[in-house]
């Protein structure tokens, strides 16, 4: 049943995601219609060199709701993210990755709490992820950032995330990399945004390859150190 009460953004950042792409813009188009009278997805593309560049411009000619913002370079997964909020024109702002690392039902769960929050987080209730590094570099990360952030989500990455427009456009966010997950939820709890945390699970790629290195943990770190220093005059 779709509502007329809310609209909804859907920002898609992708680099070189040219396997995943077209299936997953398909996919969130078909559930957002059948639920958001009115919605947009906003692919922020980042210098591709695998063809992605050119399947979105195809895909935006295809799909009546797409549009293409072209970054030209590969900035960051935060700087593609910080230009696809700028540009939500919606009430209601999903961003989603081409992995489409969840069900992409749980919008609909989520749709239900929207009188009563000002954005819908979640916890991992279940991890089919098949890489043992990358689950206990979660739950490190997780640790590291929760102490020093003093943040009390369950999951400081849990992927599925859709805030109010005008809460995410408020945020003075700076991270142009993975940290900027971290710094959302920091300002958040700053700001004492009310939100809550749902259960959806975590569904490893079908295919492609993940940005995330073994240098990615070194980043994240960096990038945290960064934000402990500036903190105090971004407030």
């Amino acid at each position: 049943m779709k509502s007329e009460t809310y609209s909804l953004s859907v920002i898609v950042p992708v680099y070189n995601e040219v396997d995943l792409l077209g299936n997953a813009i398909s996919a969130i188009d078909a559930v957002v219609k059948q639920n958001f009278e009115n919605y947009e997805i906003i692919i922020v593309e980042s210098g591709s060199t695998d063809g992605t560049g050119e399947l979105c411009d195809a895909l935006a000619n295809a799909f009546t709701r797409v549009r293409v913002i072209h970054e030209g370079a590969r900035n960051g997964f935060g700087s593609a993210l910080k230009r696809g909020y700028s540009a939500a024109t919606m009430d209601w702002v999903w961003f989603v990755t081409a992995d489409t690392p969840f069900p992409l039902d749980a919008i609909v769960e989520a749709k239900k709490l929207f009188p009563y929050y000002d954005c819908i987080l979640s916890y991992r209730s279940q991890d089919t992820r098949k890489s043992l590094f990358r689950k206990i570099q979660s739950v490190v990360y997780n640790a590291i950032v929760k102490l020093l952030l003093r943040l009390r989500v369950k999951h400081v990455n849990s992927a599925f995330k859709v805030f109010k427009r005008e809460v995410i456009q408020s945020l003075p966010l700076l991270s142009n990399g993975w940290f900027i997950d971290a710094e959302t939820l920091y300002w958040l709890t700053q700001r004492r945004v009310r939100y809550i945390e749902i259960p959806v699970p975590l569904i490893d790629r079908a295919g492609g390859h993940s940005t995330i290195t073994l240098s990615t943990p070194l980043s994240l770190l960096k990038e945290l150190q960064n934000f402990l220093r500036q903190r105090r005059t971004m407030r």
